[in-house]
């Protein structure tokens, strides 16, 4: 049973929407032609995309109503309300679709107003969406938006952006976060998320690009050209905190240790014995200066994983006194078919991958097994698992660990590995550095529903943790804040060990 199973799906989201009023044009007549049929994008005809998006929309919609934990827990008579009225909204941009952008842009509409980083959609293109950019890209960072990655010899890389089209920065860039991030840009991931989609049209018919911008107190016309789309996507995923999937320890001289823990969510036989393999040489870091925890680009998984690390490197007891903050948590699932037909698949994963124990989390996992199948049976849609009784700690054991602790995150650490950082700040002496995390609800657990035409898959939340400490949609933040390129591996490294480290 899997209900310590936390799974995301990342929450680089691309969800573009608009205000219902932009829907004026008039539909077209749908075309014969098959809604699933696999031909290319180009083939088709502005009906066939029209009818595409209407059919995987309803989909969509179903698939809430019938997957979605909020759409039966705990107010399903006002998530139904909420979730008529909003689908009104993003179905009134159905008269714009035209192509592949404006169907995946009224798809990515819907997403973008639940605000859960546990509900998304994914594309199955079949070819890039022709995309085009001015020549450059701009990020948000230290409270200003600059220029970078500029091929524009007249605009350099770290001039300020301060308005574009006779509006400031901030109102686009909140304009891009409303209606495409679908979080608010009071959250510096999200002002940066909007600031790297700015100078990027993929073609949605629910968004202006900007036409003449004030860049270095200058007014610059902006020339629209086709995209290097492969080069682009690489910068942006890296100021998105998008890393490959690494866990490694690394000794840095006789002092201290660098911990990549890239992942929560072993996808291999490899990626899980890598894991084991740090488990099994954290004790041999207590005795350093210095441990870093790094945790950049970490999208989450089991909890389980990290606590076994936790374990391994601080010993059992030490950690079970201080990482409480999971079992607060109440996890209430919604038993759709998908979520027990993951749930299965889940178990036999976990298995192969000898996934570790976490035996305060799991006090209740036989009981809550057979409550669950007796659920199931009797019909019954919602599950709360037992409450876990919190440990009467008294006198905390003395820590193992002499080295000073960091965890070093970024934007890229989402769900699971928000949890972790949750439980590690606990731990006396333990210093966040780097950037805010990502944000998470307290939703979760995503289960994947095909849609009709084959070009897309949602993924939609299944559970809540009730009782969580941390507040939706609520990143960790640091002590100490990295104001460079977080991606750049060398300058994250040596700033930490002039002016962290050595400022300790």
């Amino acid at each position: 049973m899997l209900h310590s199973r936390v799974f995301l799906l990342t929450w680089g989201i691309l969800c573009i929407c608009a205000a219902a009023q932009t829907a004026q044009a008039v539909a077209q007549p749908v075309s014969t032609t098959e809604v699933g049929h696999n031909i290319s994008g180009s083939d088709l005809s502005v009906a066939d995309w029209r009818k595409r998006a209407t059919v995987d929309l309803a989909a969509f919609a179903d698939a809430l109503r019938e997957n979605y934990i909020y759409a039966a827990y705990p107010d399903p008579e006002r998530w139904r309300e909420w979730f008529g009225r909003t689908l009104k909204l993003v179905e009134a941009e159905l008269p714009l679709v035209r192509d592949e952008a404006g169907y995946q842009a009224v798809m990515r509409h819907l997403v973008a107003t639940f605000q859960d980083a546990h509900v998304n959609v994914r594309f199955n293109a079949l070819s890039p969406i022709p995309s085009n950019w001015p020549g450059f890209l701009a990020r948000f960072d230290n409270g200003a938006y600059s220029i970078m990655a500029s091929r524009q010899a007249h605009i350099a890389d770290g001039a300020q952006v301060s308005a574009c089209d006779g509006k400031p920065i901030s109102w686009w860039t909140g304009v891009i976060a409303q209606y495409e991030i679908g979080f608010p840009d009071t959250l510096d991931e999200v002002r940066n998320e909007a600031a790297l989609r700015l100078f990027v049209d993929r073609g949605s018919p629910l968004r202006p690009r900007p036409a003449q911008c004030v860049i270095g107190g200058q007014s610059v016309m902006l020339n629209w050209a086709p995209a290097p789309m492969a080069e682009i996507n690489q910068v942006i995923r890296s100021w998105s905190g998008s890393r490959p999937p690494e866990v490694s320890t690394r000794l840095i001289g006789n002092d201290g240790a660098w911990v990549r823990l890239g992942y929560f969510q072993p996808n291999s036989a490899a990626q899980a014995e890598a894991f084991h393999a740090a488990i099994d040489a954290a004790p041999s870091l207590r005795a350093k200066r210095f441990i870093v925890l790094d945790v950049r680009g970490n999208g989450g998984g089991p909890y389980k994983w990290f606590m076994a690390y936790l374990r391994g490197l601080y010993g059992e007891a030490y950690t079970d006194h201080y990482a409480t903050a999971r079992l607060h948590i109440r996890g209430v699932f919604r038993l759709s078919p998908a979520y027990l037909k993951q749930e299965e698949d889940g178990e036999s994963q976990a298995s192969d991958f000898k996934e570790p124990p976490d035996p305060p989390h799991e006090i209740n996992s036989a009981v809550d097994s057979r409550r669950q199948a007796a659920a199931v049976a009797a019909g019954e849609t919602i599950f709360r698992t037992t409450p876990i009784p919190l440990p009467h700690n008294g006198t905390a054991p003395a820590n193992p660990v002499r080295a000073q602790v960091y965890v070093l995150t970024d934007y890229g650490c989402g769900s699971a590995c928000i949890s972790f950082v949750d439980e590690l700040k606990r731990f006396p002496g333990v210093q966040q550095i780097g950037l805010p995390t990502s944000v998470d609800s307290r939703s979760g657990t995503a289960v994947q529903i095909n849609l009709p035409s084959g070009r897309a898959t949602a993924m939609i939340a299944t559970m809540t943790r009730d009782g969580r400490i941390r507040d939706d949609n609520e990143p960790q933040l640091p002590s100490i804040r990295f104001t460079g390129d977080i991606s750049d591996d060398k300058a994250v490294e040596t700033w930490f060990l002039r002016e962290v480290f050595a400022g300790n």
